[in-house]
Formats: structure tokens, sequence, C-alpha cells
């Protein structure tokens, strides 16, 4: 009896609470004009600062040609990638193009041949071998001698597709990529054509 005289008392000195009516039609206005803005702004969002007006095509080619090797002169780096030192030697990925061979006797590095692997992204060396991806494939190679690798073999399938729907950079435009066309190698700067559609 005293626990309901309690609570008889504080149910008899709260304010009352008024609830207000919700305007459906204020509500869907406000929903509509919430879903426009997602549409507007996530669609074609509109370039901020950092953005510059490199335009960038992509360079196709196929599975053939993707899988093909070679032993090239010595060129300079675009994109640095991984670095294994062995023996005399630096072995440095030049990302989607190969592996630059140089020789550091005394400390000294000198770029003396390039393996060209396209879609190379990744090496690794144990003991006179090398281990590079080549688009989906895993390539082996003889280092025995440094300047001239030997092909071993390639074990297909090994690794996902390299991500060339768009390029290695940002605050960039690109022409959007087209599968029938082949895969996409590189990209390559082209300032010279109409603005295209696709950015990141």
């Amino acid at each position: 009896m005293g626990k309901n005289k309690t609570e008889l008392l504080c149910n008899e000195n709260a304010k009352p609470v008024v609830r207000k009516k919700i305007n459906t039609t204020d509500m869907r206005r406000f929903v509509s004009f919430f879903i426009l803005s997602l549409i507007l702004f996530s669609c074609d969002p509109k370039p901020g600062v950092g953005w510059t007006r490199d335009i960038y095509v992509p360079v196709y080619s196929t599975i053939s040609s993707v899988q093909q090797y070679d032993v090239e002169p010595a060129k300079p780096t675009e994109q640095a990638g991984k670095i294994y030192a062995y023996q005399n030697y630096i072995f440095q990925n030049d990302l989607y193009e190969g592996i630059h061979i140089i020789y550091n006797k005394d400390q000294n590095p000198v770029k003396v041949a390039f393996l060209k692997i396209p879609l190379n992204t990744d090496i690794a060396i144990k003991g006179n071998y090398l281990y590079a991806n080549n688009y989906t494939d895993l390539v082996v190679f003889d280092i025995t001698d440094p300047q001239h690798p030997q092909f071993v073999r390639r074990v297909a399938n090994v690794f996902p597709q390299v991500n060339q729907d768009y390029p290695p950079f940002t605050n960039v435009y690109f022409q959007c990529t087209d599968k029938s066309k082949g895969i996409v190698v590189r990209w390559e700067k082209n300032d010279s054509i109409p603005v295209p559609n696709c950015r990141r």
C-alpha cells in the first residue's frame, strides 16, 4: 500500500508530457531532399582540393603478350617497388613493368639490365631462384648469373588479378576501361584528349 501511494504521489506531481504531432508532409519533403542530396553528391562529385587536369589512358594487351618476358638493357625506374639484395646485386621491382637488376659492388649501384615481366608487383628470392608474379601466374628464374636470368617454370593462376581498372594515382581523370579491348598493362598520361568521365 505504501509503495502504491508513493507512485501515486509521483504521478500527481509529474508534469504532463505534450507530444507534438508529426507532420507527414514535412517528413516526406525531408526524406525526398535527403535522397536527392545523396544522388547528386555520390554519383558525380565535383573535384575538390588537390585535383589536377592530368588525364591517363589505358594501354591494352592480350594475355599471350602479357605472359612474355625478356631481358632488356637497363632503363630508368618509373614506379619503385620492393627491393631484394642478392650477393653483389640488388633486384628492384618496377611496378607493373618488371625488375631492375643492379650491380652493387663496393656500395656503388649501377643498373646493368632489366627483366621485363608485365604486371609484376612483387618479387622474392630463395637460393639461386627469383620468384615473381606475372599477372595471375607465378614465374621462376634461375639467377645463378644475375645479369642473365634464365626462365625455369611458370605456375598458372596462383595470384588474383592485378586491379588495373584505374591508374595508380589519385586526384586524376582517366578513360574508363573496356575489358573487350584486352588486359590493361599500364597507364599513360595524355592531356591532349577531352576530359573523360572517370576520375579518382
